[in-house]
């Protein structure tokens, strides 16, 4: 049977925060197995994860300017109390 690491674990074998290591057990870059409403790490999944060739670009994903512009403009729209459907607002149809 493969050793399971908490979050915690995981993160101070790689020196992480456990916040980051869980965000990537719910954003599925990193396997894991939910016992309940608690995370648990396979070894073999950590090792996994770490020999993969694309970890350091999901570790750089950023937020594009047009990203953060449209969460200024929604923002900006629910303190205005205007709300749109995401049908409308992919046709760019703003109140």
């Amino acid at each position: 049977m493969d050793k399971l690491l908490t979050p915690k674990e995981a993160a101070e074998l790689l020196r992480l925060s456990p916040v980051t290591i869980k965000k990537w057990l719910w954003q599925g870059k990193l396997k894991g197995v939910k016992i309940g409403s608690l995370w648990r790490i396979r070894e073999r999944d950590l090792v996994v994860f770490l020999k993969s060739d694309d970890r350091e670009d999901r570790e750089k994903e950023a937020m594009s300017p047009e990203d953060w512009a449209a969460i200024k403009r929604g923002l900006e729209d629910v303190k205005a109390g205007r709300y749109v459907t995401l049908e409308e607002y992919e046709q760019g149809k703003r109140p």
